[in-house]
């Protein structure tokens, strides 16, 4: 709060109102110096109907000369002068409360006919987005950069509200998304027990997880097992065991449901499954969960098992009485195909991670220790990073989902005193929660678990950071439960239309400059940040490893290397990437 009160009446005067909707305004210029003075994403100041209160507007259009119409949303709008008009929308409101110079959301009143109009600039507009950030309660603020408009002030925004209603980071390749998530993850690491899983694709957030000099690392690094990490896995390394899986995520992997017996072959599977979960828990004497448990309930049990009972049943005969006539069983060569195709998952080095794990993979408690280290925020980094980019591409949207949804259920049973909130990043968000016409069997399953989360997850302290090039390739189902944007850079024409139709009405027109933000700006709209605005966002102290190479620089200087082709040829052929491959990218430091 600023030591005295703020007079927007102070600021140049720009007109009169003429014309007043509900939520935008039309201003009739004085002259022709106001009409060169004012611009689209300026900010305007009404009076308000109270003492010491401000309305504030910001510009969506201007219009020069008596011969020329302001353009509305129904069509051309009244108000032709000499000079000129501006057309503003109303977003909110300064003071005029008890508590001083407050911003608030939403205008508490409307000017009148005849009202003046200021222009907010130089150190009245420092002062006023000193009075945003302020408004912000010190515990509760993000910094994220600095405002277009002023580049003085701070860009400060609610960090509860961003994070516990969901939000979503769109941009174009290259527009800086990977930057601004680990400017959020850097800022982040400095509260005591951060709680964050980033879903990283390509393993570009390597970088954060490693120490640099006298600086830790912001984030524990993590990775899903490839072919090479079977016979004797790093500390590192992530397995998704085929017993996490419920039914259906098991199913999108080895059933073919064009197959005529496919509704054969899933009853029998889910029978066998049930049965060896139960078996397993009678064993280690767990009686009161034998009694309650399903299908999908994550309970170790063995694969080579289910694949015997499995041919057992495809191989069955039975002999009628009393004529001894032996005849096949119910299941008999209805179940032949489904068990050649899980076999060729198991032998599938590519998906050992979850049908060859570790021996130890089997323990009861495995899961308690793995759910422990992906929740942990006491020893070591709340963050992790969890590296898909080895996941075969069929299997990487179950995969996801499999982690978020058994978290998110983790978070649901725990007691509500012992929860700390929880946040999925979600990177590349379109590979794995794609729109309806991108949707298959492993999708569905991945969506089923994001979507329960964006409608039900804020309850449990679960909340969702949809980062992705691609917004009009995104659920809308999830899209449309964030109530936070932060968009960069969007060239294509859907990715637009997605972002208007998910913005309030009246500010869609801010939308129109996506196409011409600058590489580490961004609009932010929603409830995080009190005023939609246009802001430059911080660079982050450690870069992610996703610098677009300068291709005639490195034309100009790096030759090809025959070691490099053949090392690469043959870590293709082992699925195993070079040890310290990740390092090769240097991030660059501020």
């Amino acid at each position: 709060m600023t030591p005295e009160a703020l007079n927007l009446g102070s600021g140049p005067l720009l007109g009169r109102v003429t014309e007043i909707e509900s939520s935008r305004v039309t201003v009739e210029l004085l002259d022709a110096t106001a009409v060169g003075r004012i611009t689209v994403s300026d900010l305007v100041a009404l009076p308000g109907r109270r003492a010491g209160e401000w309305l504030i507007g910001l510009v969506d259009g201007v219009t020069a000369g008596a011969s020329h119409d302001v353009h509305t949303d129904n069509g051309a709008g009244r108000g032709p002068t000499a000079a000129g008009a501006l057309r503003a929308m109303l977003i909110g409101t300064l003071g005029g409360g008890p508590d001083g110079d407050v911003f608030r959301r939403g205008a508490n009143s409307f000017p009148t006919v005849g009202s003046e109009c200021h222009q907010i600039e130089g150190e009245l507009l420092r002062r006023f987005m000193v009075v945003l950030s302020e408004n912000v309660a010190p515990g509760e603020r993000l910094e994220l950069g600095r405002f277009v408009a002023e580049r003085s002030a701070v860009a400060v925004a609610d960090g509860n509200r961003l994070f516990q209603r969901h939000a979503g980071l769109l941009g174009s390749t290259g527009s800086g998304k990977s930057w601004t998530v680990a400017l959020m993850l850097e800022r982040a690491s400095k509260l005591a027990h951060p709680n964050m899983i980033v879903f990283d694709m390509h393993g570009e957030y390597a970088p954060l997880t490693g120490a640099r000099g006298d600086r830790p690392p912001i984030a524990r690094g993590l990775r899903v097992a490839g072919p090479g990490d079977l016979t004797d896995p790093s500390d590192d390394v992530l397995f998704v065991p085929y017993w996490l899986l419920d039914r259906d995520e098991m199913l999108s992997l080895v059933l073919d449901e064009t197959d005529p017996d496919a509704p054969n072959q899933a009853i029998r599977f889910s029978d066998h499954v049930h049965k060896l979960k139960v078996s397993t828990l009678l064993q280690h004497g767990h009686e009161d969960t034998a009694a309650t448990v399903t299908v999908d309930s994550p309970v170790p049990y063995r694969l080579e098992n289910l694949v015997a009972w499995l041919k057992a049943d495809d191989e069955e005969k039975i002999v009628r009485q009393p004529s001894g006539d032996v005849v096949p069983g119910p299941y008999a060569g209805r179940l032949t195909r489904f068990i050649s195709r899980l076999e060729a998952r198991i032998r599938d080095g590519r998906y050992g991670f979850i049908f060859n794990p570790p021996a130890k993979c089997r323990d009861y408690d495995w899961f308690v220790e793995t759910a422990a280290t992906l929740l942990d925020t006491t020893r070591g980094p709340g963050i992790k990073v969890i590296d898909f980019s080895e996941v075969p591409a069929e299997a990487l949207p179950v995969v996801v989902g499999v982690l978020a949804r058994l978290l998110y259920d983790v978070q649901f049973w725990t007691d509500p005193e012992a929860r700390t909130p929880l946040c999925f990043i979600c990177d590349e968000a379109h590979l794995y929660m794609p729109a309806p016409e991108g949707r298959g069997a492993t999708h569905r399953e991945a969506l089923r678990a994001f979507e329960q989360i964006a409608k039900e997850g804020r309850k449990y302290g679960v909340g969702l950071l949809i980062v992705s090039q691609r917004p009009a390739d995104v659920s809308r189902t999830v899209l449309s439960q964030c109530n936070n944007f932060i968009v960069m850079r969007l060239t294509n024409d859907n990715d637009q239309q997605v972002v208007s139709q998910l913005v309030p009405a009246s500010l869609t027109r801010l939308t129109d400059v996506l196409p011409f933000l600058d590489v580490g700006e961004a609009v932010l709209l929603g409830d995080a940040l009190l005023l939609p605005t246009r802001v430059k966002l911080d660079p982050p102290a450690i870069h992610p490893a996703s610098a677009t190479r300068a291709f005639w620089n490195d034309w100009a200087t790096q030759p090809s290397s025959d070691d490099a082709i053949v090392q690469g040829v043959e870590a293709l052929r082992r699925q195993v990437r070079p040890s310290g491959w990740h390092d090769a990218v240097e991030p660059l430091t501020r």
